[in-house]
């Protein structure tokens, strides 16, 4: 997938590039700037379904997880993992799903005085869908 939006992106923008060298769009500082500011865009839309990626591949390249399954990174993320967006304070315990063959349900439990889970719900372009946990819909007491 991240060569997909890479590729894409690399594309229209050799294609653009293109079209203004050869003339199709008249040579001003302003369409330049745009040309930039549209290039500058396609990187940020796409660094976070990229970035998704990049985590599922060190999941199924660097563990025995699979989609579908739980991966517990248990100690925080370094350079060895070749993502862009590794957060060096955070202990990660993510889920891959894949809902192509119908919808998932999660029973996510609930929480006490010893301990509570709490997570987000994304989608590929880490768009939240909901929160669990103490601060999400089920408020710590769990649920489906």
């Amino acid at each position: 997938m991240r060569e997909t939006i890479i590729g894409t992106a690399f594309a229209l923008a050799l294609a653009v590039s293109s079209a203004h060298s050869q003339g199709s769009f008249p040579r001003t500082r302003l369409n330049s700037r745009n040309l930039q500011r549209r290039a500058v865009e396609a990187v940020i839309w796409g660094m976070p379904a990229v970035n998704y990626d990049l985590m599922l591949q060190e999941m199924l390249t660097k563990t025995e997880g699979k989609v579908g399954q739980a991966i517990y990174w248990g100690r925080p993320l370094d350079w060895h993992n070749q993502t862009l967006t590794p957060n060096p304070d955070a202990l990660y315990f993510m889920v891959f799903f894949n809902t192509k063959d119908g919808p998932v349900v999660l029973d996510l439990p609930s929480g006490d005085k010893d301990g509570s889970f709490n997570g987000n719900i994304v989608t590929v372009w880490q768009m939240p869908l909901e929160d669990a946990g103490l601060l999400g819909a089920d408020k710590g007491a769990g649920g489906k």
